[in-house]
């Protein structure tokens, strides 16, 4: 449906005053999961090794999903 060039704006943090709420474009779904786990290493949620782990059963998962009989 998206296909792997589906380019998006995420407004889900538009307006908030704590921190930079500007909306953020991405060119594919890909590199919106890649930039949202590396974001969690400098704030000391995760390590690399977390990210790497958790894009890997995501991408997986995504294969299976995508490989129903719709």
């Amino acid at each position: 449906m998206f296909g792997e060039d589906y380019a998006m704006t995420d407004h889900c943090h538009e307006g908030r005053t704590e921190f930079n709420g500007a909306p953020r474009e991405f060119e594919n779904f890909f590199e919106m999961t890649e930039e949202n786990g590396l974001s969690r290493i400098p704030l000391g949620v995760h390590f690399r090794i977390d990210v790497d782990a958790g894009l890997e059963l995501g991408y997986e998962i995504l294969g299976k999903v995508l490989n129903l009989p719709w």
